[in-house]
């Protein structure tokens, strides 16, 4: 398990897609619901789009059995569950609260990130 405790991130993405007078020719966020029509600045970045990026992760665990088989052709057998990423609490809108600390733009959610994929991996392992 890793995380992060007490970082802020501008979440621009949110900011980049609040646009109530949209909302009649496309998809906006449910946090857009509760903007006025006439507000033609609600995408403006300001500290309202500023979010709590703590996050607590479970980035990769196994659990694996290794049988004690009576064969005599057969000297071990186990078995396992691999998975990565596998859950993330946080508080923030955005896709991933696991953003770049570094760079030019550090702790700015700039749509530019692709979101990290959840795989198990299952395998059993046969000794002769």
């Amino acid at each position: 398990m890793r995380g992060s405790y007490g970082n802020k991130i501008l979440n621009s993405t949110l900011a980049g897609l609040n646009n109530p007078t949209a909302a009649q020719i496309k998809n906006i966020p449910e946090f857009t619901l509760g903007e006025s029509v006439n507000d033609y600045n609600a995408y403006l970045l300001s500290d309202r789009f500023l979010e709590d990026g703590s996050y607590l992760r479970l980035d990769n665990a196994t659990l694996g059995y290794t049988f004690s088989p009576q064969s005599k052709n057969l000297k071990s057998l186990r078995l396992y569950v691999t998975g990565t990423n596998l859950f993330t609490f946080t508080g923030y809108r955005g896709i991933d609260p696991e953003i770049n600390q570094g760079g030019i733009t550090p702790g700015i959610d700039n749509r530019d990130y692709y979101p990290k994929t959840r795989s198990i991996l299952v395998g059993l392992n046969v000794g002769f």
